[in-house]
């Protein structure tokens, strides 16, 4: 399993939420933190609210540019 190392400074999205709820980013890499026993990195983000959390390496979106424009989301728009 090939995983990006990211650093400080850059900028990240997130997979969905334990309830599938989206994660609205892009959320700042503020450190890196120990691996777990499973050899999994985890780093320590800072999301577009301000708030701080832990994460790991399998909760980030991988080969996305989040420093993009975020995408629009339409309450209640249609499917097609």
């Amino acid at each position: 399993m090939n995983h990006t190392t990211y650093k400080p400074g850059d900028l990240i999205d997130l997979t969905h939420d334990f309830a599938n709820q989206p994660r609205l980013g892009p959320f700042e890499v503020l450190r890196i933190m120990p691996q777990r026993d499973n050899a999994e990195a985890q780093y320590r983000v800072r999301g577009p609210d301000g708030r701080e959390r832990a994460i790991e390496q399998h909760e980030i979106v991988e080969g996305r540019d989040a420093s993009a424009a975020p995408s629009q989301i339409i309450p209640g728009g249609s499917s097609g």
